[in-house]
């Protein structure tokens, strides 16, 4: 790596974002010129970025005409008809980006975002607020207008204020209503009162009534007769209608009290009131963003809440219960699915006519939209929902995208296949500096030194399985980053050197399938018979890999392979039939390359020596202490060992080899590659060999020899293998 350092990210100083910054003689990243748009953030997908950039012109071209034709100016006004023509607005232009998780998928849609705000600014085209508003004709058919961006804000504030100036009213008039009928009350309750005191003083004074009689004598001293009968007068005129007033107060500070209540916050917070709901809000200004992967429908497309006490009247009011979807949120932004092959049939098909008309009206879209109640038979005008669909997936989701959908796409759009590698050049090793300074300024992570970067670009270059690639599934390699930031930390260390890169890549970044392999084959290795020294005839140390099924993650593994072979003594008289046999190999369905493998073996050897060994021979190669060995990097291995065995020639224990053996052509036999080197020579290195043989091709397109401490050797053909393999 030392002969690398010098000129390994050029000698030149680079201007970046208006500071300098010297290649040849930087120490860490320090200070390193982070840009704050996203798009720079984008590394290694050069040609998916300049597809999204087409994209981005045509979608600009298209808002320009709608803008000319003022299509937006139908839902200024609610009480306006909408638009229901499809002529106006042109269908696309869709994305649909396809890779492997982890190469920056969801940033490239993020970025999107971002520079559309920029285009909108320099074409002054503006972002829309949606409005909902009470129907007061048919209130099931809420109105619908639209509103340059913060607009809405004003005009809800407006209207709120409207709101509260006829609630202030109201509620004057009522409370001027209570105390006008609580004063006529206590006057006539006073009135009362005073007559009952003057009838007192009448009795005390005894005076005479209409007859001339005095009224102690007619009532005989009986003051409470007296009284009753005074009361029952005086009341009628006065207690009365004090009673009768004072209960019409009671009830009408009831009725005040349970107004007040039907305002208190119902469905969202919404209140019993003709204030319409903003229900799109733009007024950051921004072209927005939203994620809408695993998203349900009303989610979606929108719907309306369902309030229980809607069909007596009390419940919030239909225009409140509207929520607008996630198509209607990213008007005039990005809607981005991932996994968009996930979306169920009846939820594409909704998809497909936001694409088509650009507007959707929002309906009850739950688990209960069968139910028929009045709650929930509600659907607004058609609302806006112009949005640019940017979807993605892996590989595998494009024979599982509904076919109506990908044909969209293809026409209208354009589906962008992600690369999970880039050259290994000075410029995108600079590029990979760039996404270390990136990422732990992001995490608030300190610098890396430049021997840290080399080696966090090796670890690249050894995931691309390239020599001269770089991977681009860079979100694991973050967690690279991360920990070995956190280990130089938390060792006090002010930049992150080469060896703690190298500790969180041996011991803390494999993935849990990558852990069980490797602690199966740690268990399984205390039991195996591997001993790399000395020389011995009819055994060999080969190469495989073990692979779990559903990640394809794999492990290096060590196979002994031992082998006898006796001629079958044809000049006898009675000659036995020769055999041909392999053991430890994988049997039935499974038996997918290896049987082809045996073959070729046969056919090499008959080649190289005259000799059959299924005829001739009594053959048998055994796979010590394995099962279920598959695959074409068996071949050389089985062909190495039974050139020992007719040669008589011991083989070299402390030398693994892999490669698929060919049929020769013109007195050559070509050993050609196979798949998962750097695990295999990782596996050999672990067990102590001292050199592994691998096929020219993959050491020219894959193995840096730098990269291990075992010696790494090359063969064209089996002629290379046996020099290196067979012993004197």
């Amino acid at each position: 790596m030392g002969k690398k350092t010098k000129d390994y990210f050029g000698n030149e100083t680079e201007v970046i974002r208006g500071g300098k910054w010297n290649w040849k003689s930087f120490k860490s990243t320090e200070g390193y010129p982070v840009s704050s748009n996203l798009l720079d953030w984008v590394i290694g997908q050069g040609q998916a970025l300049k597809e999204c950039y087409l994209c981005l012109d045509e979608w600009v071209h298209k808002l320009k005409h709608i803008k000319k034709e003022k299509w937006f100016e139908a839902w200024n006004d609610p009480e306006k008809e909408k638009d229901q023509s499809r002529n106006m607005v042109s269908p696309g232009p869709y994305l649909l980006l396809l890779g492997d998780p982890g190469t920056g998928k969801s940033l490239i849609g993020r970025a999107l975002a971002a520079h559309l705000t920029e285009l909108y600014n320099k074409h002054k085209i503006q972002l829309q607020d949606v409005m909902c508003w009470r129907n007061e004709t048919i209130p099931s058919e809420p109105k619908i207008s639209c509103h340059s961006a913060s607009e809405g804000k004003r005009i809800l504030f407006r209207e709120k204020l409207k709101e509260a100036k006829k609630m202030f009213l109201q509620k004057l008039g009522m409370k001027a209503l209570v105390y006008l009928m609580m004063s006529v009350a206590m006057i006539f309750m006073f009135a009362g009162f005073f007559y009952v005191w003057q009838e007192k003083i009448r009795w005390d004074l005894n005076s005479s009534s209409a007859m001339g009689t005095p009224i102690q004598t007619i009532y005989e001293g009986n003051f409470l007769r007296f009284i009753l009968d005074s009361f029952i007068s005086i009341g009628s005129t006065t207690f009365l209608p004090a009673g009768m007033t004072l209960m019409f107060l009671v009830l009408i500070v009831f009725l005040g009290r349970f107004g007040s209540m039907s305002g208190a916050k119902g469905v969202g917070g919404a209140k019993a009131s003709n204030v319409p709901k903003l229900i799109v809000d733009n007024s950051k200004k921004a072209a927005p963003f939203i994620d809408a992967t695993g998203h349900g429908t009303a989610q979606l497309f929108g719907s309306i809440a369902w309030d229980p006490l809607q069909t007596g009247g009390l419940g919030t009011p239909e225009h409140q219960r509207v929520s607008a979807g996630d198509a209607h949120r990213a008007c005039l932004g990005i809607l981005y699915i991932d996994e968009i092959k996930n979306l169920k049939p009846d939820d594409t098909v909704t998809l497909l006519t936001v694409l088509e008309d650009g507007q959707l009206p929002i309906t009850m879209r739950n688990r209960w939209s069968n139910a028929g109640t009045a709650a929930m038979a509600v659907a607004t005008e058609p609302v806006p929902c112009m949005c640019f669909l940017v979807g993605a997936g892996n590989f595998d989701s494009i024979g599982q995208i509904h076919p109506a959908l990908m044909d969209r796409i293809y026409g209208y759009g354009k589906v962008v296949r992600m690369n999970n590698d880039m050259c290994n050049t000075v410029e995108n090793r600079r590029k990979y500096v760039q996404f270390i300074a990136q990422e732990a300024s992001r995490f608030h992570l300190i610098p890396f030194s430049r021997e840290a970067c080399e080696e966090i670009i090796n670890e690249g270059r050894r995931r691309s399985n390239k020599k001269d690639g770089l991977t681009t599934k860079f979100r694991p390699m973050i967690a690279i980053l991360k920990t070995a930031a956190t280990l130089a930390m938390n060792d006090g260390q002010r930049y992150v050197e080469r060896q703690y890169v190298r500790e969180a890549i041996e011991n803390h970044c494999k993935t849990i399938q990558k852990q069980i392999l490797e602690h199966q084959m740690r268990e399984r290795g205390e039991l195996l018979e591997i001993k790399p020294k000395g020389v011995r005839i009819g055994q060999i140390y080969g190469l495989a890999v073990v692979a779990d099924p559903y990640s394809g993650e794999m492990t290096g593994n060590v196979l002994t392979v031992k082998g006898f072979l006796e001629k079958n003594g044809k000049d006898q008289e009675n000659p036995l039939k020769g055999y041909y046999r392999v053991t430890g190999v994988a049997k039935g369905e499974k038996q997918n390359f290896i049987e082809d493998s045996v073959a070729k073996v046969r056919s090499v050897i008959l080649q190289k020596y005259g000799v059959d060994v299924a005829q001739e021979c009594f053959t048998h190669i055994d796979f010590a202490q394995a099962y279920g060995v598959d695959g074409p990097s068996a071949g050389v291995t089985m062909t190495i060992l039974l050139c020992s065995l007719i040669e008589g020639k011991p083989i070299r224990q402390d030398i693994a080899v892999t490669g698929e053996i060919n049929v020769g052509v013109v007195n050559s036999i070509q050993v050609t590659a196979v798949g998962g080197l750097h695990e295999k020579i990782k596996a050999a290195e672990a067990w102590g060999f001292k050199k592994v043989i691998i096929p020219l091709k993959n050491y020219m397109h894959s193995i840096d020899p730098e990269d291990y401490s075992i010696e790494v050797v090359a063969g064209e053909t089996l002629e290379d293998y046996l020099k290196e393999c067979l012993a004197d």
